[in-house]
């Protein structure tokens, strides 16, 4: 039979794993956001150049 962690160890795991979670969470986040902007400019730059077409 598998002994069991002491309380204090279970906790440092869990609060490890929570750490990789929010900053892969984070990094997800800031990467979305930056494509999602850059997707935005670019469809008004083509709106933009279109609009000058007579």
């Amino acid at each position: 039979m598998i002994e069991s962690v002491p309380t204090p160890v279970e906790a440092a795991i869990y609060l490890y794993f929570g750490v990789i979670a929010a900053v892969g969470c984070y990094l997800h986040g800031r990467l979305w956001l930056s494509h999602r902007g850059q997707r935005v400019v670019t469809s008004d730059r083509t709106a933009a150049t279109s609009d000058e077409r007579p």
